[in-house]
């Protein structure tokens, strides 16, 4: 594989065409729950094609680490069902309803 096809932290292979990679607004990325290899991680999906989505979270040793894994492996979870919570979330985007 070639090396502009891989994520530099080894978190898997970065999607060839970059055209083809969708992301959210900054602060409104979807919470997801997903099967990294090693175990199931909760994370944001901060990128993602039609085959593949980027992980992002915070690890139990407070690293923040992302990953690239198969969109089969993700399922999307609201923000409350999640273990971790990105401190820099839009809470108003979350929480429409509350003041």
């Amino acid at each position: 594989m070639a090396a502009r096809e891989m994520v530099g932290d080894g978190g898997g292979p970065w999607p060839a065409q970059r055209s083809d990679v969708a992301r959210a607004p900054y602060g409104r990325e979807p919470y997801v729950r997903a099967d990294i290899g090693t175990g199931t991680v909760d994370a944001k999906a901060i990128a993602w094609t039609r085959t593949t989505v980027q992980l992002k979270w915070v690890d139990e040793a407070g690293a923040t680490r992302t990953q690239w894994v198969p969109a089969a492996a993700v399922r999307r979870i609201s923000r409350d069902e999640s273990a971790w919570r990105d401190p820099y979330d839009d809470y108003g985007f979350y929480y429409p309803d509350e003041p």
